[in-house]
């Protein structure tokens, strides 16, 4: 039983990651890997976000900065 637990919970979390990296390539209209405030605008909830994610403060989400989305 445990181990049924732990594989469903592994399968939820990748789930989870593609629908995020699915995301990330959707937003990222110019495919440089990185997300402007300008293409973060085609997400409500990220452009919402944006600040807050923008750990570098540098006007883009990187991948990595995403993540926490």
């Amino acid at each position: 039983m445990k181990k049924l637990l732990i594989l469903g919970l592994c399968v939820f979390a990748s789930t989870a990651a593609l629908a995020d990296d699915e995301l990330f390539m959707k937003l990222d209209a110019d495919s440089n890997g990185l997300i402007s405030i300008s293409e973060a605008t085609a997400d409500s909830d990220v452009a919402a976000q944006f600040a807050e994610l923008d750990t570098n403060a540098d006007g883009f989400l990187s991948a990595e900065e995403f993540t926490e989305y």
